[in-house]
């Protein structure tokens, strides 16, 4: 049911990053580079169906929150429709107001940032404006984690994050590329 979602959402909306939702294997790559044993606040640009999301909320405490920002109507419906968790907030909107929605909640800081959206058909502004923002969100330590289908990110992450790594997923529908920056 999901893959359809995406299928018939990738149609009618040119930013939707792929054909597919994340494998779980990536879902899990992704998501070993973040410490659920602490207080959290987590940042997720890009939730589409939900994939991360949800693994994300099974690993987090209950102490911990999580903030989901998707540009997609449809998408943003469906994921406050299916999850209803209190510790997540939904945000239809772009992932460049971060600053704007932290504000917002009152929060200074966070913890990570994870990021599926496609950097890859964004202007070059805003690719730097997102890596940017991302930078001046996160506490001290902070990782800023995307998962991409190719390399456009990574200039950007140098730019601003002095450690950025970077791994392959090869069990996903297009292979990713893992990058983890930290602050």
């Amino acid at each position: 049911m999901d893959t359809s979602r995406v299928i018939k959402n990738l149609i009618k909306d040119k930013r939707v990053a792929s054909i597919t939702p994340s494998s779980l294997s990536s879902v899990k790559k992704v998501c070993e580079r973040i410490d659920f044993s602490k207080e959290n606040v987590i940042v997720e640009f890009g939730p589409g169906t939900g994939v991360f999301t949800r693994y994300i909320l099974t690993k987090m405490n209950s102490s911990s929150k999580l903030i989901s920002i998707e540009i997609n109507r449809n998408f943003y419906e469906h994921l406050k429709k299916t999850i209803t968790d209190e510790r997540v907030i939904f945000c239809n909107m772009n992932a460049k107001n971060i600053t704007i929605l932290l504000k917002k909640y009152n929060i200074d800081h966070v913890d990570y940032i994870i990021s599926g959206i496609p950097f890859s058909i964004l202007s070059k502004e805003v690719k730097d404006e997102i890596v940017k923002k991302s930078y001046k969100s996160l506490k001290t330590d902070g990782k800023f984690l995307a998962y991409q289908c190719s390399n456009t990110v990574k200039k950007y992450l140098e730019k601003y994050f002095t450690t950025v790594k970077s791994a392959i997923s090869g069990k996903n529908i297009p292979p990713l590329i893992i990058y983890e920056a930290t602050k």
